[in-house]
């Protein structure tokens, strides 16, 4: 009888319950998201686009999922960084997180550390598969070769890091709302390919490339803390801007190490069993 309830979680929520709740957030973000409150017409396009994008995403992992059934614990894993992802790209600047350096720098860490690595762990490819068929493979198959190896997907977050936190692609993503969308969206594939990378593949590279990681976002935390002059337009603040350094230096690292942990006591236990 239980495992019968658990089985209809997914169709029960999927028809009643988050698609409200999306939908809702989706509109809430139209009007409110970065400041979009004053725009109109082409400024909200963006906005918009990451709404639809969004809610497909969400869309055919629920219908994939009625064709493959996932794991309960993943599938609640999936909903729950949707959840994540529609508060934190439409809802977060004006509604709960304000604005500023150290607003942005948490919506970006959400991003990367937060709702990539809970996509990761659903995952939720065989029903994305299922349901968008060979467009799907078409479109998944260059990136799952890529993931074979940690090293290089990190190396292309890295870049993706480094060049929209650098003053000037940093202020033209606050200026420009297509760049705004385009800032999020490398945000979002680089880190989903490395998440996917490092925790779906039990391969020696990944705890290498966890560290990489960490050391590059510490440094770069660490060079807008001690910045003595402010590197970013939207408050013109430092203390703002350091306060933004430390997020990414401290709690922004923290995913990366516990997955680094974990990843080493992996790495370490296979070469028990090897040695045995």
């Amino acid at each position: 009888m239980r495992r019968l309830l658990l089985s209809r979680i997914p169709r029960t929520i999927c028809r009643r319950g988050l698609l409200p709740i999306t939908v809702m957030f989706m509109t809430m973000g139209s009007a409110q998201a970065h400041g979009l409150i004053e725009e109109t017409g082409r400024a909200r396009l963006p906005v918009i686009v990451s709404g639809l994008l969004l809610a497909a995403l969400w869309l055919a992992y629920c219908i994939g999922a009625r064709r493959v059934r996932p794991a309960t614990g993943r599938w609640l894993t999936f909903q729950g960084a949707s959840l994540i992802a529609a508060l934190t790209t439409f809802g977060s600047s004006q509604l709960w997180l304000g604005s500023g350096s150290a607003a942005h720098m948490i919506q970006h860490l959400l991003i990367m550390a937060v709702i990539a690595p809970l996509y990761a762990l659903a995952r939720p490819l065989p029903q994305w598969l299922a349901a968008t068929g060979r467009t799907g493979r078409w479109f998944f198959r260059p990136l799952l070769h890529l993931s074979r190896y940690p090293i290089w997907a990190g190396g292309l977050q890295g870049a993706a890091i480094w060049f929209w936190h650098a003053p000037k692609f940093y202020n033209l993503a606050l200026a420009d709302p297509k760049w705004h969308f385009l800032e999020h969206a490398g945000f979002a594939l680089g880190a989903g390919l490395f998440w996917w990378s490092v925790l779906g593949r039990h391969s020696a590279t990944a705890l290498p490339a966890l560290l990489f990681t960490f050391m590059h976002m510490g440094m770069l935390g660490a060079l807008l803390t001690f910045a003595q002059t402010p590197l970013y337009d939207d408050r013109l603040d430092l203390q703002d801007q350091q306060l933004a350094g430390l997020i990414m230096w401290v709690p922004g690292g923290l995913p990366y190490l516990i997955a680094g942990a974990w990843c080493g006591l992996r790495w370490f236990r296979q070469l028990t069993l090897r040695s045995e």
